[in-house]
């Protein structure tokens, strides 16, 4: 199933009081990389919440944000450290008179700074404890945040196909176009003979040249035939699903670079004209691709 790089994921989970809340914004990024936010009294299970997330995901900027509520019967269970406040108070009233700033210190400024308030010695056994509901509420958010890409990945994929069956669609039509430049070109070849030929100073050799470059110059048969191999491959791409984003940006670049050498070698106002369409439906389909996992 293809997926898309945007998406959002939320779980709650409670249990004998403490809910832990997790919430994951995902935007599209070429590797994996994962910010997390959450209270400082977790911070020991940082590494493993991060290795969960990229086992689970594996393109993306994924921005987590976990929340911890354990009532009030935790917040009793915190002391004060009053050395502590007290020293970071002098900390900052030094400061504000060296850079002499004339708004006094209140209680916010003591209060932002955490390391006043101390943690029960038994904490580590509590984390642990509630170890296996932190990761739930994580693993659900990651279930509910894949969902959501897999929808936007549907929906890309649709678009895909749309634009695919256009671009064949304008293919035949370069096919038909090209192929009526034929008799045109035969005649042209046929007056540039008769006039090579009434020349005292004729080359056969220079007129195969010509004619050589010619016909290179007007058959854009095989550059047809390669991009339509590469929009085939592009739809079994799709088909895949799982983390084709590079793939696909590859086969964008192959079937640009057809686009390109068609359009150098029409010298005809119709086909020029259906290359651009062709151009302007590649570069839709490839600004996409850049969210696609």
């Amino acid at each position: 199933m293809l997926k898309s790089m945007t998406g959002f994921g939320r779980a709650e989970v409670s249990k004998s009081g403490v809910t832990f809340t997790t919430e994951i914004r995902s935007v599209n990024n070429r590797y994996c990389e994962v910010s997390l936010k959450m209270p400082q009294s977790l911070q020991n299970l940082e590494n493993e919440i991060r290795e969960l997330i990229q086992r689970k995901v594996s393109r993306g900027k994924l921005h987590v944000f976990i929340r911890m509520d354990e009532g009030v019967e935790a917040v009793t269970r915190i002391h004060f450290d009053r050395e502590a406040a007290q020293i970071y108070y002098r900390m900052l009233e030094e400061l504000r008179y060296t850079l002499n700033i004339p708004e006094p210190i209140n209680m916010n400024h003591i209060l932002s700074n955490d390391s006043i308030f101390k943690v029960p010695d038994d904490h580590l056994d509590r984390v642990e404890k509630m170890r296996p509901l932190l990761m739930e509420s994580v693993e659900l958010a990651i279930e509910d945040l894949k969902k959501m890409r897999a929808q936007e990945g549907a929906h890309l994929k649709t678009d895909f196909m749309e634009r695919l069956d256009a671009i064949d669609e304008v293919c035949e039509v370069i096919k038909v176009l090209g192929a009526e430049r034929v008799p045109e070109a035969r005649k042209k070849l046929n007056e540039r003979i008769t006039t090579l030929l009434e020349t005292d100073n004729f080359d056969r050799e220079r007129l195969e040249i010509e004619i050589a470059l010619l016909a290179d110059k007007l058959d854009v048969t095989e550059e047809l035939v390669r991009l339509e191999s590469h929009t085939k491959f592009f739809r079994e791409a799709l088909e895949d699903g799982d983390s084709v984003g590079r793939k696909l940006n590859f086969l964008i670049q192959e079937m640009h670079r057809e686009i390109n050498t068609i359009g150098s070698k029409a010298n005809h106002a119709g086909i020029a004209h259906h290359v651009v369409q062709l151009k302007e439906s590649l570069e839709i389909i490839r600004e996409q691709i850049q969210n696609i996992e």
